[in-house]
């Protein structure tokens, strides 16, 4: 399927799931998720507020994790006019907004360099056997991930298993190391 497909075929199934349905697999996934961090020791990771009017996975539990285990957090700051990420440094007193594309960001943001993020915890609507991604079409991720250094893991977490082979890849898409879902963790 091509991405657009992919999107839009993806976004409706999340969007349709049951309200129980959908907690109970979402548990699971940060249950899956958490476990992956305790594997890889991170120092620094990198996550993703969720996009409450997307229905995306909320990921405060996850953040918690590693705000109780010593692991520094940080959270991107989209740019909208370069198609770029920055990272803010992400602490429970953190004060934030909400952006008129109703993503979370912090107010006064103290910026981390790429270099100290040991794991990137990635949105996404599905992705494939072969780690690529679909999220929702800007490419932030994609340029996020070409700058950060090769040992980086790049975690996406998906409600749902792997698609089809997504048709459309080109050389600016950069695919996952892993991808965590309710009932399996994929590795790339």
């Amino acid at each position: 399927m091509k991405k657009d497909i992919v999107r839009k075929t993806y976004l409706k199934k999340r969007q349709e799931l049951p309200a129980a349905v959908f907690e109970e697999e979402e548990s699971h996934l940060i249950q899956n998720t958490i476990g992956l961090i305790k594997k890889f020791k991170p120092a620094c990771i990198h996550c993703f507020l969720p996009i409450v009017s997307k229905g995306e996975i909320n990921t405060m539990l996850i953040i918690q994790y590693c705000w109780e285990n010593n692991i520094n957090v940080v959270v991107p700051v989209s740019n909208f006019e370069e198609g770029t990420l920055k990272n803010a440094e992400f602490e429970p007193d953190t004060k934030t907004k909400q952006t008129k594309n109703n993503i979370t960001e912090p107010i006064d943001p103290i910026w981390k360099k790429n270099d100290v993020i040991d794991v990137v915890i990635t949105p996404l609507l599905a992705f494939d056997l072969k780690g690529y991604r679909v999220g929702y079409g800007k490419g932030f991720y994609d340029r996020f991930f070409a700058s950060l250094h090769n040992d980086a893991k790049r975690i996406g977490i998906s409600l749902f298993g792997p698609c089809s082979d997504i048709e459309n890849i080109t050389e600016l898409d950069i695919p996952l190391t892993h991808c965590v879902t309710p009932n399996k963790t994929y590795t790339f």
